[in-house]
């Protein structure tokens, strides 16, 4: 029995240890309602949120910018980006994505504008249409990034927080079913046996 709870605690540890290393984008209260400012100010002259919903907001975001003029302007109509973390990885993945997208701007030797985060998922140049929507020498790229990936994360997974919450209960009633399992299997086994010693 001992044992057993003993493997069982050794695989809890692990799977939180690794959760906890792969995790950058810290998805709080404040750098959601960060990130969601950054987005309305910064993303949504040409990208919506059509499955967004907030108390404001109880059809989403369009973009203010008409997708046919954007199309004309950037050669492509931006996407929405109302899943954009979940289409491009799973848990925090897309996350990061949208952070390593926001930060991985620069100029080629050529003048042109490429993105090395963009380069890697479209197994490109990189040459990308979207104007870079957070200015390179804002001392606080990095952290506006990561509050836009936070955002972009709850848009896509609005559900998590119950999620969560839930997942300690549902750890909590394996734990304890293992436990009963256990030792009616021992009790169960120690009848059949004194049968078969008689």
């Amino acid at each position: 029995m001992k044992s057993l709870l003993l493997a069982i605690a050794a695989v809890l540890v692990s799977t939180a240890v690794f959760a906890a290393g792969e995790m950058r984008i810290e998805i709080t209260a404040s750098a959601v309602e960060k990130g969601h400012n950054i987005f309305v100010s910064n993303c949504n002259a040409c990208h919506g949120l059509k499955y967004y919903r907030d108390k404001d907001h109880q059809e989403g975001y369009a973009p203010l910018m008409d997708p046919a003029t954007a199309a004309a302007t950037f050669g492509v109509a931006p996407p929405d980006l109302s899943l954009i973390t979940a289409a491009r990885g799973k848990g925090r993945v897309g996350a990061r994505y949208v952070h390593e997208l926001l930060t991985g701007y620069y100029t080629d030797a050529d003048g042109k504008i490429k993105n090395r985060a963009f380069a890697a998922e479209t197994q490109t140049e990189g040459v990308i249409a979207m104007p870079q929507p957070i200015a390179a020498d804002d001392p606080a790229l990095d952290e506006k990034a990561r509050d836009v990936a936070a955002f972009l994360y709850t848009v896509s997974n609005p559900d998590e927080p119950e999620r969560r919450s839930l997942g300690k209960y549902v750890v909590a009633y394996m734990v304890v079913m293992t436990a009963l399992l256990f030792v009616l299997n021992k009790v169960t086994w120690k009848q059949v046996k004194k049968k078969l010693e008689r």
